[in-house]
């Protein structure tokens, strides 16, 4: 691995944010310890992001003093394997169960890159597969946990068809990636998540005209469609019966 540039526990002012269209030039891993907003959405401390050299960078405080602790540097070829490997989500936010684990090994990482050791780049490159396995342990779920929480959001999609879901912020609950997520939720319910949003909204729409006797025009313009001909078209195709 080569090193660029280390930093452990910095901290900024609320008003921190920091923008990459073009992203850092190398990679970026991200250990936010305190609340956080990502390309605008918002994170609770504890959420790390691992970022690639080239990809959009969109992070800062949320209200309330920013802390990260944070690496630039450019993994070998054995270590994209591992990442790989491992199944480590890139350029997505990931919210850990215990950062502080993680916390204390960037430490020990920042102490020996910074030291004169004869062997300090070996021990750091030790320590950065460290790093990898740990977050690893913490972002595999048990599936029996991953199936339990993907219910509860199917269900809470049924109760409340028009909240603002996000699979990135449900992914990021489950330590996976936005596509990881997705494909999960398809398997299990036989349906895309946001195919599955849409059909609440539709059903929502359909118990309004059964229910309260509103006409298929009143019914369309809740459901938020202009057009009650393309309403009753999409109600048929997910309500047949």
């Amino acid at each position: 691995m080569r090193m660029d540039e280390i930093g452990w526990h910095h901290t900024h002012d609320a008003a921190f944010h920091n923008i990459r269209p073009e992203g850092a030039g190398d990679w970026l891993f991200l250990l936010i310890k305190s609340p956080c907003r990502v390309d605008g959405e918002a994170f609770p401390a504890g959420t790390m992001i691992l970022y690639t050299s080239e990809f959009p960078q969109d992070y800062g405080a949320d209200g309330t003093q920013y802390i990260d602790d944070w690496m630039h540097f450019d993994p070998d070829t054995d270590e994209r394997k591992l990442l790989t490997n491992l199944q480590i989500p890139l350029n997505t936010p990931v919210t850990l169960k215990n950062s502080n684990a993680l916390s204390k090994l960037l430490r020990d990482i920042n102490f020996e890159y910074y030291s004169a050791h004869q062997y300090r780049q070996e021990v750091v490159d030790l320590q950065f597969k460290m790093l990898l396995y740990q977050i690893a342990e913490q972002i595999t779920p048990p599936r029996e946990a991953v199936s339990a929480r993907l219910q509860w959001i199917h269900e809470s999609i049924y109760r409340k068809p028009f909240d603002k879901f996000s699979a990135v912020r449900f992914a990021a609950e489950l330590s996976v990636t936005p596509e990881q997520f997705e494909t999960a939720y398809q398997s299990q319910f036989g349906i895309t998540f946001a195919d599955d949003i849409h059909r609440s909204i539709l059903g929502y729409g359909k118990k309004r005209m059964l229910e309260a006797g509103l006409t298929a025009e009143e019914a369309a313009q809740i459901c938020g469609y202009a057009d009650t001909a393309e309403f009753l078209h999409d109600l048929t195709n997910y309500y047949p019966e």
